[in-house]
C-alpha cells in the first residue's frame, strides 16, 4: 500500500466533490474556531485578571516586616535596614525584579473649615503617613500618582522636604488646598512612642494606581518622601530604615496563571520559602498580598471552565457528526468504486487508509483554518470590542485595567487535538464498512440476496447485557462514590465542570429520546406544508421517508444544537430573574440604609451570591461605634427629603443589642427563644421588630406566605390586647407550628428572664430586607430563624428606651424613579457619612448591573449557540447536496412528469425545511423539558417563586434564520441541475 497513492485519491475525490467537501470544512472551521476562541479568551483574561489582581494589591507581591517573637531584644523596633535583606535576596533570587522600602508612621490631622481657608475646626482625623522614595520608585517604574477623577497620570519627580501630597478622598473630608499648611501630628508604630508635630506644606492632591492596595484609599492616605520622615525621627537612628519592604517578581517567570490557581499558589509559596529561609523565620513576616487576592480568580475560572466545557462538548459532537455524516455519503455513493478496487488487487487495508485519509485531511484543514480564524479575530475584533464595550465601564472598578489579548500554546493544541481526534474517530466506522464490504456485494450494491437462511457464529457472550449492566453501574457508582468525593473537595472549578457536563449527558440523552418520535413529527410537518406543495405533497411525502436514513445525521445535529439553544435561554433567563428576586428579598426596598459596623454582619444578602453586595459604602471602622448607630429620629431627616414616599424602620436585633450595652458600663446581654406554649421544644431565634409603615414600603411582591394572609397578618401584629407575631417557615417546620397558635417567646435581658404568650399571625418563607432569616428550610436560615412583631411589642418585652437604634430603614422612592434613587443614595453618602457608620444598598443600579452581566452571558452563549445552528445548516446543506446528485434521475423522471425548474427547488427546500422544522421541534421539546426541570429545582433551592419562561426570541429567530439560510443555500445547490435539459440529465444519469 503506497501513501503517496492513498494520499493522492483522497485530494481527487475531495476535489470532485468541491461543494460538499467545502460545505464541510466550514462546519468545522466554525465549530473549532468557537472551541479556539473560548480558549483565548480565557488566555486573555487570565493576563487581565493578573492585571486586577495587581491593581487591588498595589502590585505588591512579596513584603516583607518586622516580626516578634517571645524573648526579642528589649523595645525592639518595626523598622528595619532593608539594604542587608537586599543585598542577601538578589544574590540567590534572582526572581526578585523591584525592592521598594516604605516607611509607614501614624498621624493626626485637624479638619478644615473649607477649601478657601485656613481656619481649623476641633475636630481631628487618624491618618495613615506613608513616607516612600519617590524619585526611586519612578526609576523603577513602580505605580503612578494620577490625577483626580480623570484617571491619567501625574509626573511627581519627587516630594520636596517640608511638604506632604494627600489622597483625594480624604482630602474631600479635610478640606485642604494645595499650597495651605497642614500640621501633621505623627508617631512610630513602637511601644512608647509620642506624637511629634510638623507643620508641612500641601503641595499635592493626588489619586494612584499600583502604588499601594485599594484598601488603602479608606485609610486616609497622606504620603511624604521618606527622607522626612527621617529628619523628624531622627535621621541618625532611622535613615536607611522601613516597616516595609515590598517587592515584585519578574514578570517574565509567569508565576500567576488564573486557570490553575493550585499551581499558582504553589510557585509562589514555594518562592516565598526560599526568601524567608534567606532572610530569617524568626526576625522577619512575609505577607503575599496579590496571592491573598488571587483566589478570587477562582470563580473567573469557574465560569471559563464553564464555557470551555460547553463549547468543546457541542464542537465534538457537531463537528464530529458532521464528518461522520460527509465520510458515510461519500461511502455510500463509491461502493462500486471500492468493489472495484478490490476486484484490481487493492487489499481491504487501502479502502479503510482512503477513508480515513479522508476524515484526516478534512478535519486537518478545517481545524488548522479554525485556529487561524480564531486568532485573528480574537486579536482584532473580540478584545477591540470588549474593551470598547465592557470594560471600559469599569476602568474605575478595575483600576484601569483592560483585556488584552494573549495566547498560549496549550490552547492551540488542545483546539488541534479535539479537531483531529474527534475527525479520526468519527472516521473510523465509516472506514471500518468499507473494509468489510463483501466482494460481490460492494461490485453490484443493488443485487439482493437470494438465499434463505444465513450462517451465522453462535453467541457466546450478551454483549448488549454487559453493555446495559455497565450502563447502570457506571451510573449508580458516579453518585455514590464519585460525586461525594467531589462535594467533600469542595473544589469550585471542579463541580462547574461536572454539573455541566452531566447537564449535556441529560439534556443529549433526551434530546435523543425524543428522536424516537420523529416519524411522527414529520408526518405533523408534511401535512402542515400540505397547502404548499399541492401536487408535490406525495412526492415530498415520499422522497422525505425514503431518504431519512440519508438526513440521520444531521437530523441528530440539528435536534441537539436546538436543544441547547433552548435550554440555556431557559437557563440564563431563570438566573437572571432568581438572582433579581434574590436581590429584591435582600434589599426589600427601593434604597435600603444598613446600619454598619457589628460584629457580626448579615450572612448573605440573598441566595446563590444574588443579592447583597453593591452600594455606596460610608466610612466604617472594625469596632463598634455606638454614637454613629442610626436612631428612630433619623427617620425625620429622611422624610424631609425630595422624592421619598415612605419610609419603614426596623429596630436592631438582641444580638445587636448586646454588642450596644457591651460598650457601656453596664453589660447586658439579650437574647430571644421561640417555643411552644408548655415550653417542651424551644430553640433561638433573631427577633425584629418593624414598624406599621413596613408592609406599605417594602415590595410586597416577593413576600410569600405559606399560612395566613399577609395583610391580616401586618394589622394584626399591631392589634392590643394580645401579642402577635410572624414566624419563619423553617420555624414553623422544626416546631410543628401553624398559623394561629399559641406559643411562647422567650426573653433574656442581662440576669432577667422572662416569658411572653404569643398568637402566630402568619407563616412565612420569605420576607423582603430579611432574606437569611425567613426561608421554607431550616438549612437557609443560617442560623436562627426569624420572628417579626411590631416595634410596641419589642419594645415591651426587650424593656429599652431612648434612644431606639435602628438597623434597617427601608425607603420607597417616589414611583420607584432610579434617577431619584441614585440623587438620594450620593447625597445620604455624602452628608452622613462621617455622622453615621451605614451602607446604602441601591435596588435600581443593582438590577442594572446584574441584568447588564447576564445581558452579556446571554449574547455570549447566544453567539455560539447560533454558529452551531450555522453549522449543523452547513452540515445539511452537505448532505442535500449529495442527495441531489444521488437523485438526478428521480428529478429526470419528475421533470418528465410536467415538473418545472421551480417544481423541483419548491420539493427540495420543502423537504429541507420539514426535517429542519422536525428535528428542530424534536431538540426544542428536549431543551424546554430540561429547562423547567433545572429552573423548578433552582427556585426550591433559592427559595424563590419560579415562573417558568420560554424563549420565543430566540426560538423564532432561529428558525427564521435557518428558513431563509435553507431558501437561499437550496437555490444556490440547485441552480445548475434546475436549468438542465431533461435529455442532459438521463445522459449523466444511464
Amino acid at each position: 500500500m503506497h501513501l503517496k497513492l492513498v494520499l493522492k485519491y483522497a485530494f481527487q475525490d475531495l476535489k470532485n466533490q468541491k461543494i460538499r467537501t467545502i460545505l464541510g470544512l466550514i462546519g468545522i472551521t466554525i465549530s473549532i474556531g468557537l472551541l479556539c476562541l473560548v480558549l483565548f479568551l480565557g488566555d486573555s483574561a487570565s493576563s487581565t485578571m493578573v492585571d486586577y489582581v495587581a491593581s487591588d494589591s498595589g502590585n505588591q507581591d512579596l513584603v516583607i516586616s518586622v516580626r516578634h517573637y517571645n524573648e526579642e531584644p528589649e523595645n525592639r523596633s518595626n523598622y528595619f535596614s532593608y539594604a542587608p535583606i537586599v543585598a542577601r535576596i538578589e544574590w540567590q533570587q534572582p526572581s526578585i525584579e523591584k525592592y521598594i522600602p516604605r516607611m509607614e508612621v501614624d498621624g493626626k490631622v485637624y479638619v478644615s473649615k473649607g477649601f478657601d481657608t485656613q481656619e481649623l475646626t476641633t475636630t481631628q482625623k487618624s491618618v495613615l503617613v506613608s513616607g516612600i522614595n519617590v524619585a526611586w520608585e519612578n526609576m523603577v517604574g513602580f505605580g503612578s500618582f494620577n490625577w483626580p477623577i480623570v484617571n491619567r497620570e501625574m509626573p511627581i519627580p519627587f516630594l520636596p522636604a517640608n511638604s506632604c501630597a494627600i489622597y483625594y478622598g480624604f482630602n474631600n473630608d479635610i478640606k485642604y488646598s494645595i499650597g495651605d499648611t497642614i500640621e501633621l501630628q505623627m508617631k512610630l508604630r513602637d511601644e512608647n512612642s509620642t506624637y511629634i508635630a510638623k507643620n508641612l506644606t500641601v503641595s499635592t492632591i493626588f489619586d494612584f494606581n499600583y502604588k499601594w492596595p485599594v484598601d488603602y484609599k479608606f485609610s486616609n492616605l497622606i504620603v511624604v518622601d521618606i527622607n522626612t520622615l527621617y529628619d523628624v525621627f531622627g535621621r541618625d537612628e532611622y535613615q536607611g530604615k522601613c516597616s516595609k519592604l515590598i517587592t515584585t517578581f519578574d514578570s517574565e517567570d509567569n508565576l500567576y496563571d488564573v486557570r490553575d490557581v493550585d499551581a499558582t499558589e504553589n510557585r509562589i509559596l514555594d518562592l516565598a520559602t526560599k526568601i524567608q529561609i534567606l532572610i530569617g523565620l524568626k526576625e522577619f513576616n512575609i505577607v503575599l498580598p496579590k496571592l491573598a487576592l488571587f483566589s478570587f480568580s477562582e470563580i473567573l475560572n469557574m465560569i471559563f471552565t464553564i464555557a470551555i466545557v460547553f463549547v468543546a462538548i457541542i464542537t465534538m459532537l457537531i463537528s464530529g457528526i458532521l464528518i461522520n455524516g460527509i465520510l458515510k455519503t461519500s461511502v455510500e455513493e463509491r461502493i462500486r468504486e471500492f468493489g472495484i478496487f478490490r476486484t484490481l488487487g487493492a487489499h481491504k487495508l487501502y479502502n479503510l487508509s482512503t477513508v480515513l485519509v479522508q476524515g484526516f485531511l478534512l478535519c486537518n484543514i478545517g481545524t488548522i483554518i479554525g485556529i487561524a480564524g480564531a486568532f485573528l479575530g480574537t486579536r482584532y475584533l473580540i478584545i477591540p470590542l470588549a474593551n470598547d464595550l465592557l470594560l471600559s465601564r469599569f476602568s474605575g472598578l478595575l483600576g484601569g485595567a483592560t483585556l488584552s489579548f494573549n495566547f498560549s500554546w496549550i490552547s492551540i493544541l488542545i483546539a488541534y487535538l479535539i479537531g483531529l481526534v474527534v475527525g479520526l474517530l468519527v472516521s473510523i466506522s465509516p472506514a471500518i464498512k468499507v473494509m468489510r464490504l463483501n466482494l460481490i456485494d460492494s461490485i453490484h450494491p443493488y443485487r439482493h440476496p437470494s438465499e434463505l437462511y444465513k450462517l451465522e457464529k453462535k453467541s457466546t457472550v450478551n454483549y448488549k447485557l454487559i453493555i446495559t449492566g455497565l450502563v447502570l453501574a457506571i451510573t449508580g457508582g458516579f453518585i455514590f462514590f464519585i460525586v461525594p468525593r467531589i462535594i467533600i473537595s469542595f473544589d469550585l472549578t471542579l463541580m462547574a465542570a461536572v454539573l455541566i457536563a452531566l447537564l449535556m449527558i441529560f439534556i443529549l440523552g433526551m434530546t435523543l429520546a425524543g428522536l424516537g418520535l420523529m416519524p411522527v413529527i414529520l408526518r405533523f410537518f408534511i401535512e402542515i406544508f400540505r397547502p404548499l406543495s399541492r401536487k408535490l405533497h406525495h412526492v415530498i411525502k415520499t422522497f422525505t421517508y425514503r431518504y431519512q436514513r440519508r438526513n440521520t445525521s444531521t437530523i441528530v445535529i440539528f435536534a441537539i444544537s436546538f436543544s441547547f439553544v433552548i435550554f440555556t435561554s431557559i437557563f440564563i433567563e431563570d438566573l437572571s430573574n432568581q438572582s433579581q428576586s434574590g436581590i429584591y428579598l435582600s434589599y426589600g426596598s427601593d434604597l435600603l440604609i444598613e446600619s454598619d459596623g457589628w460584629s457580626e454582619i448579615d450572612f448573605f444578602g440573598g441566595f446563590g451570591g444574588f443579592g447583597g453586595g453593591g452600594g455606596n459604602n460610608s466610612d466604617s471602622t472594625n469596632e463598634l461605634e455606638v454614637d454613629k448607630i442610626f436612631t428612630t429620629e433619623f427617620k425625620t431627616d429622611l422624610l424631609n427629603l425630595y422624592g421619598i414616599e415612605g419610609i419603614s424602620s426596623a429596630l436592631v436585633q438582641p444580638d445587636q443589642l448586646t454588642q450596644i450595652y457591651s460598650k457601656g458600663e453596664e453589660e447586658k446581654e439579650y437574647s430571644a427563644q421561640i417555643g411552644d406554649y408548655a415550653g417542651l421544644f424551644t430553640q433561638d431565634i433573631s427577633l425584629v421588630g418593624v414598624d406599621q409603615n413596613y408592609y406599605f414600603t417594602v415590595n410586597t411582591k416577593f413576600m410569600r406566605f405559606e399560612q395566613g394572609d399577609p395583610n391580616q397578618a401586618f394589622s394584626l401584629l399591631g392589634a392590643p390586647g394580645q401579642y402577635w407575631c410572624i414566624i419563619s417557615q423553617s420555624i414553623a417546620n422544626e416546631l410543628r407550628l401553624n398559623v394561629y397558635d399559641l406559643i411562647r417567646i422567650n426573653v433574656q435581658r442581662g440576669d432577667e428572664q422572662e416569658s411572653y404568650g404569643f398568637r402566630i399571625a402568619g407563616i412565612s418563607s420569605s420576607m423582603p430586607g430579611f432574606s437569611n432569616l425567613f426561608s421554607g428550610s431550616s438549612t437557609f436560615g443560617m442560623g436562627a430563624g426569624g420572628v417579626l412583631v411590631s416595634q410596641e411589642t419589642y419594645l415591651n418585652i426587650m424593656e429599652i428606651s431612648a434612644p431606639l437604634w435602628v438597623d434597617k430603614f427601608f425607603v420607597k422612592v417616589y414611583e420607584s424613579d432610579p434617577q431619584i434613587a441614585n440623587i438620594l443614595e450620593a447625597y445620604l453618602s455624602n452628608t452622613y457619612g462621617n455622622q453615621y457608620n451605614f451602607d446604602i444598598d441601591n435596588l435600581a443600579s443593582r438590577i442594572e448591573s446584574q441584568e447588564s452581566s447576564f445581558a452579556l452571558m446571554d449574547t455570549f452563549f447566544m453567539l455560539i449557540l447560533m454558529a452551531t445552528v450555522i453549522i449543523c445548516l452547513f452540515g445539511l446543506l452537505a448532505s442535500s447536496y449529495s442527495t441531489i446528485i444521488e437523485r438526478k434521475k428521480e428529478i429526470g423522471i419528475v421533470r418528465t412528469l410536467g415538473l418545472r425548474g421551480g417544481h423541483i427547488n419548491l420539493m427540495f427546500i420543502l423537504e429541507a425545511i420539514i426535517i429542519v422544522l422536525a428535528s428542530g421541534t424534536v431538540g426544542t421539546i428536549a431543551g424546554m423539558i430540561t429547562g423547567w426541570l433545572f429552573g423548578s429545582s433552582m427556585g426550591v433551592f433559592m427559595n424563590t417563586s419560579y415562573q417558568f419562561y420560554f424563549p420565543w426570541t430566540n426560538f423564532l429567530g432561529i428558525y427564521g434564520a435557518s428558513i431563509l439560510f435553507i431558501y437561499i443555500g437550496m437555490t444556490f445547490l440547485l441552480r445548475r441541475i434546475r436549468k438542465k435539459k431533461i435529455t442532459e440529465i438521463y445522459r449523466e444519469t444511464l
